[in-house]
């Protein structure tokens, strides 16, 4: 913003704040006319200003949905490493799984949780 004490440059706070994360680089790389058109239309039906800008934000989005999806597939994964663990020690002997009662009782939670869930998704769509 001011002049650099006896050097006569200009220093930029900006600059100084923005780290690494705000360069940004022109990117080239070859799109089929199709797939382009779909970005322009996308940036005018959202207002973005630019197909460029419509660009950044699905690249970003894509990326992110990428990044979950393979969140859920390693808890996925988790849960049925789990779920067969848990069958192996119960026919093993080692570990009993409760009484029918128990598992009902269980069960009857579940359908309460998912009617409670479905409520919700309702009413989020009336309003």
């Amino acid at each position: 913003m001011g002049k650099a004490a006896g050097r006569g440059r200009v220093v930029s706070r900006v600059g100084k704040r923005a780290g690494k994360a705000s360069t940004a680089h022109t990117r080239s790389f070859p799109c089929p006319d199709d797939l382009w058109d779909e970005v322009e239309s996308f940036a005018t039906e959202h207002e973005l200003g630019s197909p460029a800008a419509a660009a950044r934000l699905l690249l970003r989005s894509g990326l992110s949905v990428e990044r979950r999806v393979r969140e859920l597939k390693a808890a996925r994964d988790w849960q049925i490493e789990q779920a067969w663990s848990d069958l192996q020690a119960v026919s093993g002997g080692d570990r009993t799984f409760g009484s029918w009662d128990e598992i009902e009782q269980a069960a009857e939670r579940a359908r309460l949780r998912i009617r409670e869930r479905q409520a919700i998704g309702k009413r989020a769509a009336v309003d």
